[in-house]
């Protein structure tokens, strides 16, 4: 009997627990993105990017915000294990952390904030630094840094993926010690959670010709089979322990 379940096992188990779930799961995750981009909008209102003052300043509001999404974030992965979980789910689950341990939520955040700043920092400079007027070789720059900093920032955070859901099983650990438990149950998973997230590059490409649209069925797919990814590892642990 194998360790853990295939890609294909947990692909197929995701798409049979959205049924009768998927407007509320893109509902929801339509939601939370209206919601960060409201807020962001007002920052570039704020300081709308003119001079270098303006940047650093909307850079700063902009890594606020990102601190504040971790609180929607715990709440769309409460919404995805009731899914995966079989439970009911509903739109108002996204708001579960604001009444739940939002400072704990806002700290995780700030590990995948900081992180997130660090590996997107060379791309800003390079837009901030730039000459009014951008020409082809300055955004091909940009775009470049962009693409590197995108996946240095997904390889470093492979081993403490499971943080937020770690925050809904075990609230009462604190923030070192969820990322100390993410480190050990991904220990040997994160080459594996990496080829899953591959398998979703064929409906990633094939959305683009398709405007995008496919979009909001795929982000929950893959959500909820990450959601399986996790369950199936934490299920592996508990059965070794029984052992």
């Amino acid at each position: 009997m194998p360790l853990y379940k295939s890609f294909t096992e947990l692909m197929t188990l995701a798409r049979r627990q959205m049924n009768g779930k998927l407007a509320t799961l893109i509902g929801a995750l339509l939601l939370q993105e209206l919601i960060i981009l409201f807020a962001n909008s007002i920052g570039i209102l704020l300081f709308p990017e003119t001079d270098l003052v303006s940047n650093i300043f909307y850079f700063i509001i902009s890594f606020i915000i990102q601190l504040f999404a971790g609180i929607l974030q715990v709440g769309s992965c409460l919404l995805f294990l009731h899914t995966a979980c079989g439970m009911p789910c509903q739109i108002s689950d996204l708001f579960y952390a604001f009444k739940h341990s939002p400072d704990k939520a806002i700290k995780v955040q700030f590990i995948f904030a900081l992180l997130n700043t660090i590996c997107m920092l060379p791309s800003n400079i390079i837009l901030w630094l730039a000459p009014d007027g951008l020409d082809y070789n300055t955004l091909l720059t940009t775009s470049i840094a962009t693409l590197i900093g995108t996946i240095v920032y997904m390889l470093i955070t492979l081993p403490i993926f499971p943080m937020f859901y770690l925050l809904l099983d075990f609230p009462n650990l604190t923030v070192m010690e969820l990322f100390k438990k993410s480190l050990e149950i991904m220990k040997g998973n994160c080459i594996r959670y990496l080829l899953l997230q591959f398998c979703f590059l064929p409906l990633m490409f094939l959305s683009v010709f398709l405007c995008c649209l496919p979009l909001v069925w795929i982000i929950p797919y893959m959500n909820v089979t990450c959601t399986n990814f996790y369950l199936d590892i934490m299920a592996h642990r508990n059965r070794k322990m029984q052992e």
